[in-house]
């Protein structure tokens, strides 16, 4: 009888002390989403809040002079999350009026599916809001046999894995999304875990997340590209394809722009996107450069979305983008890899796209010879100045850079075999070139 009546205590205990007052419903869809707002004291542990609502990802908010040092919470009362501020989601957040004072965490995805957490204040106090989402878990095997194939040439999409897989049993997007041409790929990271490797559900889960807490029409990135090299098609389009869709990925500045997501986190975390990774990021550039005849990675263009109007990389991270502070996305890790693991060897698989010796931009306006070449000198003329020459091998290491001010340059710096791209700067623009010594 003790130990009922002690069971009984504790209960009690769990109950009417989850948190301070009520739990209130703010929102809720079905099964797929529901968010609820209560209240906390600073350094308090509240040990079971069970919202009625079975989840597998999670965000927190809070008002913006609020501090999440020290706060955590534990979903299904084991697996810890410590609570940060993330910059990319507060700012999309403020972009909706009636929560514009808000900042929020990052998305918080479980292993397996929670029906109550624990909560540790830290410093917050007063009203917090919980956006709680479900995706059903899907196991990986689903995913074998549903990719979509492609071969090695640069006009064909490659691999993917189809919205109607990877969605299956969730909210369908929006109707009669938007198009523009694009003219600038954008990379970003998805500041998400770096050791979970169920990335179907990662991606079901980030689906929910832009739909039901964000209220987008759809997923926000056009393409997203897991660790091991799985590439997921992003926000749906029709017949006129999903790359040309417009997007919510880039600070309200998505017309022109096609965005990829990798997932993980790179801002300093120790974690590096992975060389397969890379791979897939590099196909799914090539094939839409070279489908959009953008065949200059090295290039840049106005981007008149952009207030004020500024120019842009033809590749470009999500923080270039973006008024200055605006976000840290991708990372700084995976920022400081752009130029030589994307932008450079990017560069030099549109060349092998072309004729070997022909000029990606031009026929006529640069000779390089001989071509293929047995050994030094490699001679390069120009009907403009030739400004800066500058050599990268074919895993995109920089071998050469100089500047100069002549019509004819010789070259006798390169002596190993292989591929190289050479990047031209001139009078009257840059060019890429591709050479071969045997």
């Amino acid at each position: 009888m003790k130990n009922i009546l002690s069971l009984i205590l504790i209960f009690c205990f769990t109950s009417t002390f989850a948190q301070e007052g009520p739990i209130s419903t703010i929102k809720e869809n079905g099964k797929h989403f529901k968010s609820i707002e209560f209240n906390v004291k600073k350094n308090t542990f509240y040990t079971q809040i069970i919202p009625q609502f079975l989840g597998t990802s999670l965000t927190v908010e809070v008002k913006n002079d609020q501090s999440f040092e020290g706060a955590y919470i534990l979903l299904g009362g084991t697996e810890k999350f410590i609570l940060n501020k993330d910059d990319e989601n507060t700012s999309n957040l403020q972009e909706i009026a009636e929560r514009g004072y808000n900042q929020s965490s990052s998305l918080l995805i479980s292993k397996s599916s929670f029906q109550f957490f624990s909560f540790y204040s830290g410093k917050l106090e007063g009203t917090i809001r919980i956006n709680l989402l479900y995706a059903k878990p899907l196991k990986k095997s689903y995913l074998q046999d549903n990719k979509k194939k492609s071969s090695n040439d640069c006009s064909q999409q490659p691999q993917s894995i189809d919205q109607s897989v990877w969605r299956v049993g969730l909210p369908d997007p929006a109707p009669n999304p938007s198009y523009s041409q694009v003219k600038h790929i954008i990379l970003h990271h998805a500041a998400g875990s770096n050791t979970d490797t169920n990335y179907v559900n990662t991606v079901r889960n980030y689906y929910l997340f832009h739909t039901q807490t964000n209220g987008w029409d759809d997923i926000g990135y056009n393409y997203l590209v897991a660790p091991n090299g799985d590439i997921f098609d992003g926000r749906q389009g029709d017949s006129l394809g999903d790359d040309n869709v417009i997007g919510a990925h880039m600070c309200a500045r998505n017309t022109n722009t096609m965005g990829i997501c990798l997932l993980g986190n790179y801002q300093n975390t120790g974690y590096l996107p992975t060389d397969t990774a890379f791979a897939s990021i590099n196909k799914l550039i090539v094939w839409k450069l070279w489908k959009e005849q953008l065949l200059n990675p090295y290039d840049s263009s106005l981007h008149p979305v952009a207030n004020p109007v500024m120019y842009l990389g033809v590749i470009a991270g999500h923080r270039q983008g973006c008024n200055p502070g605006y976000t840290s996305c991708p990372g700084q890790d995976y920022f400081d890899l752009i130029e030589s693991r994307v932008r450079a060897v990017v560069a030099i698989n549109l060349a092998n796209c072309t004729p070997l010796g022909v000029n990606t931009i031009s026929n006529k306006d640069i000779l390089i010879y001989p071509n293929p070449s047995h050994g030094n000198p490699i001679n390069i003329i120009a009907p403009k100045k030739i400004q800066q020459i500058t050599i990268y091998n074919s895993m995109g290491q920089l071998m050469f850079t100089e500047k100069y001010d002549d019509y004819k340059i010789e070259i006798r710096d390169l002596n190993d075999k292989g591929f190289y791209l050479f990047e031209i700067k001139t009078e009257k623009g840059n060019y890429l070139k591709k050479l071969m010594i045997e």
